[in-house]
């Protein structure tokens, strides 16, 4: 994820946003909320309900917010955070969606799409 960002800043990106590619419920709308809410945060954050996240977006590269962190737990979202209040960054937060990793997730996403019909 760092070096995706790295890159896209090197080529002259002012902001830059990335995604899981394991959240079904994640829209285009979410996806322009994320950058217009860079117009006035430092950083965008899109919580996943397991406790990690399906979208970071930030306007300069923040190599903090990679370093130290338990990936693939419940704690990644929550450290994240405290790292950017740690480096005093301005943090937006997206709608909390779910994800899809295993089969159970798969069902728990569905099962809330069919509520939302």
């Amino acid at each position: 994820m760092q070096h995706a960002f790295t890159q896209a800043f090197a080529v002259g990106a002012t902001s830059v946003v990335i995604i899981g590619t394991d959240c079904p419920g994640l829209t285009t709308a979410l996806l322009s909320q994320a950058f217009e809410r860079l117009a006035t945060h430092d950083v965008v954050v899109g919580p996943a309900a397991d406790g990690g996240y399906y979208l970071l977006g930030m306007n300069t590269l923040h190599p903090a917010l990679f370093q130290q962190k338990a990936w693939s737990t419940a704690s990644v979202l929550h450290d994240t955070l405290a790292d950017a209040a740690r480096l005093g960054l301005q943090v937006a937060r997206l709608p909390t969606m779910h994800d899809v990793d295993t089969a159970d997730d798969l069902a728990v996403w569905r099962a809330a799409e069919n509520q939302a019909k």
